[in-house]
């Protein structure tokens, strides 16, 4: 197995095994989300979101702010609190290196949903085909045609 492999096969088995700690602890932080979380979101409660989207990786968090216009930036840590919701606080670091966070509720209610902390009238659903603009390079990275210093 790769060394890449291997990592992230570990995170992988990490965020599982948080998981099944949350009864016991109520919150826990992880390195990678889990697969729960994981995947192309978008909404359609609401016009002014038609153009808009996210996507958790198991090491990056996209947001499409528009058109063509969105931002990538690398996960630090996933903290997960157990409750009604569970509730996922990604840590991300902005471009001046500034600690961010994205906090979003899933619910199981339709195969899964997802919904933003300071929008819980919006449910975010799951569409691995929806259009966004980093998704021609995601696919390119799947099929090794892209490499570092590429």
């Amino acid at each position: 197995m790769t060394r890449g492999g291997w990592l992230a096969s570990a995170k992988r088995y990490a965020s599982m095994g948080a998981l099944l700690l949350l009864g016991a602890c109520g919150s826990e932080s992880v390195e990678a989300p889990p697969a729960s979380i994981e995947g192309r979101w978008i909404t359609t409660d609401d016009p002014r979101y038609l153009n808009r989207a996210f996507e958790i990786t198991e090491d990056f968090l996209y947001l499409l702010q528009g058109g063509d216009t969105f931002a990538v930036h690398t996960i630090r840590e996933v903290e997960i609190t157990q409750d009604d919701l569970p509730e996922y606080t990604i840590a991300y670091r902005g471009d001046e290196g500034a600690l961010f966070s994205f906090r979003v509720y899933f619910s199981q209610e339709d195969g899964g949903t997802l919904y933003l902390s300071n929008q819980m009238n919006m449910r975010w659903r799951r569409d691995p085909n929806a259009y966004v603009p980093w998704g021609a390079v995601l696919e390119m990275e799947k099929r090794g045609e892209l490499r570092s210093g590429s």
